[in-house]
Protein backbone atom coordinates (compact mmCIF):
# COMPACT_ATOMS: atom_id res chain seq x y z
CA UNK A 1 0.00 0.00 0.00
CA UNK A 2 2.73 2.81 0.92
CA UNK A 3 4.39 1.98 -2.71
CA UNK A 4 1.23 2.66 -4.52
CA UNK A 5 0.60 6.16 -2.52
CA UNK A 6 4.47 6.86 -3.14
CA UNK A 7 4.11 5.65 -6.94
CA UNK A 8 1.08 7.42 -7.49
CA UNK A 9 2.42 11.52 -5.57
CA UNK A 10 5.00 10.49 -8.64
CA UNK A 11 3.35 10.38 -10.95
CA UNK A 12 1.32 13.36 -10.05
CA UNK A 13 4.18 15.46 -9.13
CA UNK A 14 5.59 14.26 -12.76
CA UNK A 15 2.57 15.38 -14.39
CA UNK A 16 2.43 18.77 -12.63
CA UNK A 17 6.28 19.29 -14.48
CA UNK A 18 4.59 18.12 -17.80
CA UNK A 19 1.75 20.65 -17.38
CA UNK A 20 4.52 23.56 -16.30
CA UNK A 21 6.58 22.83 -18.87
CA UNK A 22 3.77 22.85 -21.74
CA UNK A 23 2.28 25.82 -19.89
CA UNK A 24 5.37 27.99 -19.22
CA UNK A 25 8.20 26.33 -21.31
CA UNK A 26 10.22 27.73 -23.95
CA UNK A 27 9.30 25.51 -26.49
CA UNK A 28 10.10 28.43 -29.25
CA UNK A 29 11.18 28.56 -32.96
CA UNK A 30 12.65 30.64 -35.63
CA UNK A 31 12.69 30.46 -39.14
CA UNK A 32 14.19 33.12 -41.55
CA UNK A 33 14.29 33.14 -45.61
CA UNK A 34 10.97 30.61 -45.83
CA UNK A 35 9.59 30.74 -49.50
CA UNK A 36 6.37 29.74 -47.76
CA UNK A 37 4.84 29.85 -44.45
CA UNK A 38 1.31 27.90 -43.61
CA UNK A 39 -1.07 30.44 -42.71
CA UNK A 40 0.56 33.55 -44.45
CA UNK A 41 -0.55 34.68 -48.07
CA UNK A 42 1.13 32.59 -50.95
CA UNK A 43 2.90 35.79 -52.45
CA UNK A 44 5.18 36.30 -48.71
CA UNK A 45 8.26 35.86 -49.71
CA UNK A 46 11.71 36.28 -47.57
CA UNK A 47 9.69 34.84 -44.75
CA UNK A 48 10.81 35.33 -41.16
CA UNK A 49 8.92 33.24 -38.42
CA UNK A 50 9.14 33.17 -34.11
CA UNK A 51 6.93 31.33 -32.45
CA UNK A 52 6.32 29.96 -29.03
CA UNK A 53 4.23 26.82 -28.67
CA UNK A 54 3.60 27.44 -24.72
CA UNK A 55 0.66 28.80 -23.68
CA UNK A 56 1.16 32.32 -24.89
CA UNK A 57 1.20 31.08 -28.31
CA UNK A 58 3.20 33.80 -29.60
CA UNK A 59 3.44 34.07 -33.52
CA UNK A 60 5.65 36.72 -35.32
CA UNK A 61 6.09 36.90 -38.77
CA UNK A 62 7.58 39.32 -41.40
CA UNK A 63 7.53 38.98 -44.71
CA UNK A 64 7.70 40.45 -48.59
CA UNK A 65 4.89 41.50 -50.24
CA UNK A 66 2.63 43.89 -52.70
CA UNK A 67 0.39 46.01 -50.35
CA UNK A 68 -2.63 44.92 -52.86
CA UNK A 69 -1.47 41.59 -51.52
CA UNK A 70 -1.28 42.24 -48.22
CA UNK A 71 -4.54 44.20 -48.06
CA UNK A 72 -6.44 41.58 -49.67
CA UNK A 73 -4.73 38.93 -47.13
CA UNK A 74 -6.35 41.10 -44.25
CA UNK A 75 -9.70 41.34 -45.52
CA UNK A 76 -10.02 37.15 -45.34
CA UNK A 77 -8.63 37.49 -42.09
CA UNK A 78 -11.27 40.48 -40.70
CA UNK A 79 -8.95 42.86 -40.24
CA UNK A 80 -9.75 46.62 -40.79
CA UNK A 81 -6.52 48.15 -42.10
CA UNK A 82 -6.09 51.99 -41.63
CA UNK A 83 -3.05 54.00 -43.12
CA UNK A 84 -0.69 55.03 -40.10
CA UNK A 85 -1.05 58.50 -38.90
CA UNK A 86 2.33 59.50 -37.31
CA UNK A 87 3.89 56.20 -36.52
CA UNK A 88 3.34 52.95 -35.63
CA UNK A 89 5.54 50.34 -33.92
CA UNK A 90 5.67 46.40 -34.38
CA UNK A 91 7.44 43.27 -33.04
CA UNK A 92 9.76 41.97 -35.48
CA UNK A 93 11.05 37.75 -35.39
CA UNK A 94 14.62 38.82 -35.76
CA UNK A 95 14.38 40.90 -32.51
CA UNK A 96 12.88 37.96 -30.41
CA UNK A 97 15.18 35.49 -31.85
CA UNK A 98 18.78 37.78 -30.78
CA UNK A 99 16.63 38.46 -26.74
CA UNK A 100 15.55 41.63 -27.96
CA UNK A 101 11.67 41.20 -27.98
CA UNK A 102 10.84 44.57 -26.78
CA UNK A 103 13.08 46.35 -30.05
CA UNK A 104 10.16 47.30 -31.95
CA UNK A 105 10.20 48.32 -36.12
CA UNK A 106 8.81 52.01 -36.46
CA UNK A 107 6.49 52.25 -39.44
CA UNK A 108 5.99 56.13 -40.60
CA UNK A 109 4.30 55.24 -43.93
CA UNK A 110 2.44 52.28 -43.63
CA UNK A 111 -0.76 50.40 -42.82
CA UNK A 112 -1.92 49.23 -39.21
CA UNK A 113 -4.51 47.45 -37.66
CA UNK A 114 -4.49 46.16 -34.09
CA UNK A 115 -6.70 44.03 -31.66
CA UNK A 116 -5.58 43.72 -28.30
CA UNK A 117 -7.32 41.87 -24.80
CA UNK A 118 -6.11 43.60 -21.32
CA UNK A 119 -3.70 40.57 -20.81
CA UNK A 120 -1.79 41.29 -24.41
CA UNK A 121 -3.28 38.84 -25.78
CA UNK A 122 -4.70 39.46 -30.08
CA UNK A 123 -3.43 40.61 -33.45
CA UNK A 124 -1.18 43.49 -34.81
CA UNK A 125 -0.59 43.75 -38.42
CA UNK A 126 1.43 46.18 -40.59
CA UNK A 127 2.30 47.18 -43.84
CA UNK A 128 5.40 49.47 -44.40
CA UNK A 129 5.43 50.71 -47.57
CA UNK A 130 8.94 51.81 -47.40
CA UNK A 131 10.26 48.04 -47.30
CA UNK A 132 7.20 46.62 -49.04
CA UNK A 133 7.04 44.10 -46.09
CA UNK A 134 4.23 43.02 -43.61
CA UNK A 135 4.20 42.47 -39.95
CA UNK A 136 1.98 40.15 -38.30
CA UNK A 137 1.98 39.63 -34.56
CA UNK A 138 -0.64 37.08 -32.33
CA UNK A 139 -0.58 36.02 -29.13
CA UNK A 140 -3.36 34.28 -26.71
CA UNK A 141 -1.67 35.64 -23.61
Amino acid sequence: MKRFVIGCLCLIAVGFLLLGWAMFGDRSSFQTGLDRYEGLPQTASDITIYENKNMSAIFIADFKIAEHDFVSFAATQHWSLEPISGSASVFQAKAFREGRANDKKEIIDGLYYSKRAANGGGVTAAYDRKDGRGYIDSSSR
